[in-house]
């Protein structure tokens, strides 16, 4: 994220070129005291629009209470929500992603729901069975994620409502709609009372078609808020509206005949006292008008119009600028977004173009009331990463700041604390002396691994010139000091990474092994990966067998979460450390010597492993007692690989501890070799470096940053160092070397 002092006085500088000093303070006066009625008025929630493309909702609100409106950005896939914090008219202040408390959101809603100064942030998610309410006031920390309780599946849609009758509270409300439940009503509506400690269920309403596409909209100025969904039907779709006076959903008004997938805006297109509907089909140039009149109390829709654009659309924006709104038309690629006249009489006239914050693909748009942040992307399948901020002034609306969003990659830094803080509460070993080999059962689980003491102590790295199947990078051999430390007895088997991967199978294992919520909270906040697009053990089989194909970041988050779950420090040992301890006090090619035929006794390789890995441990240990050292798989290791590394090593004499951080995505280093090596490559000293070849096939784009569909000869094993880093420096051992392409 852009430093904000810097991103500040561009931003002024911007706006002082454009307007000079009193117009700019007059159009920021003018701003200001749009957003103040608004909140005065008590609309916040009912002005909060939600938009949704393929990859993420877009909304806005009042997030910390300032009386400023704040932009808020979802992700679908990970639920990350990035929030721009307005500081003043010109300055949004986009704080790191906060956790939404769940995965592949499909509803998305604003209000009141935590305290009724301020909103906060309501998700669905059908896939993953959770509705989450997250309170984000302050862009410092992260959110606070409270989950509802749902007896109904599959909640697709969830919209904050103020539902009427006796119990109710200042506090909004919520209408659920959940698509996965049993015959003959699969589809279900239900309606949840806020009673500021928690959601308690007021009623179940059958639906004959799924919802979703929900907003909360007054259709006259300051008047009764409505909540508009669109039904889908095997004919096409119905917009409803309905109101919650009485406790119960109640249906005002129907358009029906709407295509199939289509989309909706609303607004006082034509000044008059009711707000019209616009309906759009993303990927289509048509726009179909329906004009709302009143009658007797009565609301009635007016017959559809269509019009045809020049192109398609990716989406609209209703624009609330003067006593007519107007549409923002996205039509994504490098094209402008067009702000257009409507009045459903004729079609709708372009009356002024805005340029995107980069030249890529504009992606969306969020209407403040008097300015428009425009988002952009990489490429029309991305999150957005750029934004352009528009203010109105004279009529026109005026490029103002503009800038990078915060990243969607991992940042679960704020667990590390917390977790240094137990780790150091029950570590019980002082000095090396007191440290003994150990069984350890993951928390929740019935999973085991075993630990075993490495002594401290002086060694030679590297590999002697005159070695058989040295190679260059290999030396010069140097003298290095290593710290105590416990590595893993065994390569990390797929027993234990698969709870890693799986966060939904872990939990129910939690079932039946109790354990502290404090730690699962603790544990759950880390970053897991995506899920797989296929089997990752690729057939060679799972219980007893090592983990594989995993990138460095994977097994480094791993270690965070295992760190989380036991309350001891795990990571990946440094290239220094996996030789010192393969090496076990020998000196030879091998840890057994500098026979080669003797290899078969201590490791899988190509002449023995079948072509496939083997479960772990079933070869003779080296002399410290550690299984696999030389093949099976490759192990992944901290350290960047650099063929020169040694040379800069072996220049300043004895070296403790070292460690050649990560800092680029490739190539990361990997010891041991494997099943699929030839038995130089097993050697103690021999080195192999990572390249993007290891995920060639990986059918994302971009790659994941947790998979290596092509490098199935690669795993790793854990250490445990004896004298526990400060957090800062553990931050680093876990978000080492991250691979992206």
């Amino acid at each position: 994220m852009m430093n904000n002092a810097l991103h500040q006085s561009r931003t002024l500088n911007l706006f002082n070129r454009l307007f000079g000093r009193s117009d700019f303070l007059a159009t920021a006066g003018r701003w200001l005291a749009a957003v103040a009625l608004v909140c005065a008025a008590g609309t916040a929630t009912a002005a909060a629009w939600v938009t949704e493309t393929e990859q993420e909702f877009y909304t806005a609100g009042d997030f910390n209470g300032d009386g400023k409106t704040d932009v808020a950005i979802v992700d679908r896939y990970s639920a990350r929500v990035r929030i721009g914090y307005q500081l003043s008219p010109d300055f949004f202040d986009w704080a790191d992603w906060k956790s939404g408390g769940l995965k592949h959101v499909t509803g998305v809603s604003v209000g009141r729901l935590t305290d009724p100064k301020r909103d906060a942030l309501v998700l669905a998610s059908a896939d993953e069975n959770l509705v989450t309410v997250v309170d984000a006031p302050h862009p410092k920390m992260d959110s606070t994620v409270l989950t509802v309780p749902n007896e109904a599946f599959g909640p697709n849609t969830v919209a904050a409502v103020d539902i009427g009758g006796t119990d109710n509270t200042p506090l909004a409300d919520l209408y659920v709609v959940s698509i996965y439940n049993s015959d003959p009503t699969p589809n279900l509506a239900t309606l949840f009372r806020n009673r500021g400690e928690g959601f308690k269920k007021l009623l179940d309403a059958p639906l004959s078609a799924p919802e979703g596409r929900a907003n909360v909209l007054a259709l006259q100025t300051n008047g009764p808020v409505r909540l508009a969904v669109l039904a889908s039907g095997e004919k096409g779709s119905t917009l409803r509206l309905l109101k919650f006076d009485t406790g119960k959903p109640e249906e005002v008004l129907s358009v029906t005949g709407l295509p199939a997938e289509c989309d909706y805006v609303a607004g006082h297109f034509r000044g008059g006292a009711l707000k019209d509907f616009v309906f759009f089909k993303p990927g289509e140039p048509t726009l179909w008008w329906c004009a709302l009149s009143e009658s007797g109390g009565r609301l009635q829709a007016g017959p559809l119009k269509s019009f045809t654009l020049a192109q398609p659309l990716r989406g609209l924006v209703t624009v609330n600028s003067g006593t007519r709104a107007r549409l923002l038309a996205i039509f994504g690629e490098q094209s402008p977004a067009e702000l257009m006249e409507c009045d459903g009489e004729r079609a709708p006239v372009a009356v002024q173009s805005l340029a995107g914050p980069t030249n890529k693909f504009l992606s969306a748009a969020v209407a403040l009331p008097e300015g428009i942040f425009l988002f952009s992307s990489i490429t029309n399948n991305r999150p957005a990463a750029y934004y352009q901020l528009y203010a109105l002034a004279e009529g026109k609306y005026v490029a103002g700041a503009y800038g990078p969003l915060a990243s969607l990659a991992d940042r679960d830094d704020s667990t590390v604390p917390e977790i240094h803080k137990r780790i150091v509460a029950t570590q019980t070993e002082k000095s090396e002396a007191d440290m003994k080999p150990y069984t350890n059962t993951i928390p929740g689980t019935a999973v085991q691994y075993v630990m075993v003491p490495i002594p401290g102590g002086e060694f030679l790295m590297g590999s002697p010139d005159n070695e058989p199947g040295r190679k260059p990078d290999e030396g010069p051999q140097h003298r290095v000091r290593i710290s105590p430390f416990w590595m893993g007895q065994c390569e990390v088997t797929w027993d234990a990474y698969l709870l890693f991967m799986y966060p939904d199978d872990e939990k129910k294992l939690r079932e039946t092994h109790k354990t502290d919520p404090a730690v699962d909270a603790l544990s759950d906040a880390v970053t897991r990966p995506s899920k797989p697009y296929v089997d990752m053990s690729f057939g060679m089989g799972k219980g007893g067998f090592p983990a594989i194909s995993m990138t460095q970041h994977a097994a480094n988050k791993f270690c965070h979460w295992l760190s989380a779950r036991t309350g001891h420090f795990y990571r990946l040992p440094t290239e220094a450390e996996w030789e010192y301890a393969c090496r076990a006090g020998t000196t030879t090619a091998y840890s057994f010597g500098d026979d080669a035929s003797k290899l078969e006794e201590y490791a899988w390789f190509f002449d023995n492993s079948n072509s496939k890995y083997q479960k772990v441990g079933r070869k003779k240990p080296n002399p410290w007692g550690l299984y696999d050292m030389h093949g099976n798989v490759a192990e992944w290791v901290l350290d960047q690989y650099d063929a020169q590394f040694y040379k800069l090593c072996a220049e300043q004499g004895v070296v403790t501890d070292p460690w050649n951080r990560a800092t680029k995505p490739y190539p990361h280093s990997v010891r041991g070799g494997s099943w699929d090596d030839d038995p130089p490559a097993l050697r103690s000293a021999a080195r192999r470096g990572s390249d993007r070849s290891w995920k060639a096939t990986d059918p994302q784009l971009p790659k994941s940053i947790w998979y290596l569909t092509d490098a199935q000869f690669v795993g790793f094993r854990i250490v445990r160092p004896l004298k526990v880093p400060p957090p800062e420096e553990m931050v680093k051992y876990w978000t080492s070397g991250v691979e992206k392409d």
